[in-house]
């Protein structure tokens, strides 16, 4: 274990290390990737790499994933990335990006690599949005075979209303499509309302209400 923590460390140097870390660089000076969010008051994660310096569209890091006193209570608390950027254009009523990316979990040693295509539209009363990704992948724990996961969504949300529809679909190569339909829909600034089905049209079917309300002072 201890070796193994050691070339973890390793790598995260060899990731990060021609590119020192501070406060004061900025996206114009170095371009880093250097992002903290907090999921609860006791779970915490960080994101740190660059952009390489002779290829912009192509960026390496780090994923760091910490909880209370005990950092091992994450099966993967440290993940390695790469990630490159295939398209990217933007018109005023039209977007459309695809990415590459590639992840090596530290601890688990589970690989994937992913292509990522989205499509954003604005109609003339509704925004559509379709993502698809593809993943093969292998687990080490298992037989070491490589594996298939295709999904992909549809989200159309309405402005005025504030309504949104969003049906997905995913499947791996060895299971069969798992679908799910959901509806959402916001009343005044703090009140959501939310309602999905799972499985729609096959006996597994399974349907979920929600509501949240927020207030801030």
């Amino acid at each position: 274990m201890t070796i193994r923590k050691h070339l973890l460390a390793a790598a995260l140097a060899c990731c990060l290390g021609p590119f020192p870390l501070h406060s004061g660089a900025n996206a114009g000076d170095r371009p880093l990737i250097w992002e903290f969010s907090k999921q609860s008051d006791t779970s915490y994660s960080a994101r740190l790499g660059s952009s390489l310096p002779r290829v912009p569209e192509a960026s390496i890091g780090a994923d760091i994933r910490m909880r209370g006193p005990n950092p091992s209570v994450f099966h993967d608390p440290v993940s390695l990335w790469a990630d490159l950027q295939l398209a990217e254009r933007n018109k005023p009523r039209a977007k459309r990006s695809a990415h590459l990316n590639a992840r090596i979990d530290g601890r688990s040693g589970r690989r994937s690599v992913s292509l990522d295509n989205s499509v954003t539209r604005r109609l003339q009363r509704l925004d559509a949005e379709l993502s698809q990704r593809v993943t093969v992948f292998q687990e080490p724990a298992g037989n070491h075979k490589a594996r298939l996961r295709a999904s992909q969504s549809v989200r159309l949300s309405s402005p005025g209303t504030r309504t949104t529809v969003t049906a997905r679909a995913s499947r791996s190569d060895s299971e069969s499509w798992q679908t799910s339909i959901a509806v959402e829909q916001y009343l005044r600034q703090s009140i959501r309302l939310s309602a999905s089905v799972e499985n729609p049209g096959t006996s597994s079917r399974a349907g979920r209400l929600g509501a949240r309300y927020r207030y801030d002072w």
